[in-house]
């Protein structure tokens, strides 16, 4: 049997990403009891997590589209090399501005890293845009699901470990991305500006699909250790609670990809979008831990139907010689949803309660399918 020629660049790929997820996992699970050991404010959360969202937007914005353009191995590096320095520095931070401005490096890092990510594995399996992203997305989600039960165990150990082993590793893995090419792809002078790339049809109706359970990814990513703190839990138990939300994601995102190859994905991520929102109030009404864990696992089992589907469908609607802004599109628009989530959770919680909170935001992932719906009375055959 003949090996492919993208079998290590694939591992490298992988891994890396992977590492660097790990070490977002780490900091979204440990945020309260940095919150704690620091003394920071409360609303310090929002911004240790809203920070972040805003760089990996910047990134997608300015640096996705270089990679179209023959940029794809140059922005993997550097955002390996970035996110491995702030998780280094994150070692050593003790103002908050220090760990800020940490954070904001290690979104730059994710941006640059994940998007040209995505270009090189469209250009490796060309017409099966679903299994190139699902296979990227489950090593991402393999990364993360990491992250928090690792981090609460090398935490207990010492508090610098958590970031440590995770910049440790990407370390290692710097010299093997050298070896990632992307495949046999169209590269085109002539580009559609972003108006024309968004009107193509589909494009619109996957890009708000993929991006709108961001919200809910910011909200969770603010408040979920402190609620979880609420309920009870400690550090170890906030990292294995990441587990449920995490774990099915990566059972279940292959079958997604596979099956959004076969069929029209608009019309599959509109259909979980739909039953995602009961999933997410949900967890305002969840009293213990084990509540708020089955919570988790069942939205995390319909989110995975929700964006990745989205994402496909916008690679199939965009240009071959625009798959990386395309993609960064989509990232963008999740961002900034990620990005008010994250901003607004904790106010909302601390003066409401996490029922409210979560009521609101299903509310609002709520105007995305209506959105599409008025996209489809406009466009026949959207699905």
């Amino acid at each position: 049997m003949r090996t492919s020629p993208y079998l290590i660049p694939r591992l490298a790929l992988f891994a890396s990403t992977g590492t660097m997820a790990m070490g977002v996992g780490v900091i979204i699970s440990l945020l309260a009891d940095i919150q704690e050991r620091f003394g920071f404010p409360t609303w310090s959360l929002g911004l240790l997590a809203g920070i972040s969202f805003t760089f990996t937007l910047i990134a997608n914005v300015w640096l996705a589209p270089l990679a179209d353009r023959g940029w794809e191995r140059t922005l993997i590096v550097f955002g390996a090399v970035i996110a491995v320095l702030s998780m280094f520095w994150m070692t050593a931070a003790g103002a908050l501005w220090q760990w800020v401005a940490a954070r904001a490096l290690l979104g730059l890092g994710e941006g640059a890293l994940v998007g040209s990510a995505r270009r090189v594995m469209l250009s490796w399996n060309p017409g099966r845009q679903g299994k190139a992203l699902s296979s990227l997305m489950v090593a991402l989600m393999g990364g993360f699901l990491l992250g928090p039960p690792v981090g609460g165990v090398l935490n207990g150990i010492d508090p610098r470990l958590p970031f440590l082993v995770p910049a440790l590793a990407g370390t290692v893995l710097l010299p093997f991305l050298l070896f990632v090419r992307p495949g046999e792809y169209q590269r085109t002078s002539v580009r559609l500006n972003r108006r024309s790339l968004i009107s193509r049809p589909g494009f619109l109706a996957g890009l708000l699909l993929a991006a709108a359970p961001w919200l809910m990814i910011g909200v969770l990513d603010a408040v979920w250790a402190r609620f979880m703190t609420d309920l009870g839990a400690g550090p170890l138990m906030i990292g294995v609670g990441f587990l449920s939300l995490a774990l099915p994601s990566i059972f279940v995102t292959p079958i997604s990809g596979r099956i959004a190859d076969r069929m029209n994905p608009v019309k599959l991520a509109f259909i979980a979008a739909v039953v995602e929102l009961p999933l997410v109030m949900i967890f305002g009404w969840a009293a213990s831990i084990a509540a708020l864990l089955t919570a988790g696992a069942l939205h995390s089992t319909c989110w995975s139907f929700v964006t990745l589907p989205g994402q496909a469908a916008v690679a199939k609607a965009a240009p071959p010689g625009q798959a990386a802004e395309a993609q960064g599109l989509v990232e963008a628009y999740g961002l900034v949803l990620a990005s008010v989530g994250a901003f607004a959770a904790s106010p909302i919680y601390g003066a409401a309660g996490p029922s409210v909170l979560f009521s609101v935001t299903a509310a609002a992932m709520a105007v995305t399918p209506l959105a599409v719906l008025g996209l489809r009375s406009r466009r026949r055959g959207l699905f």
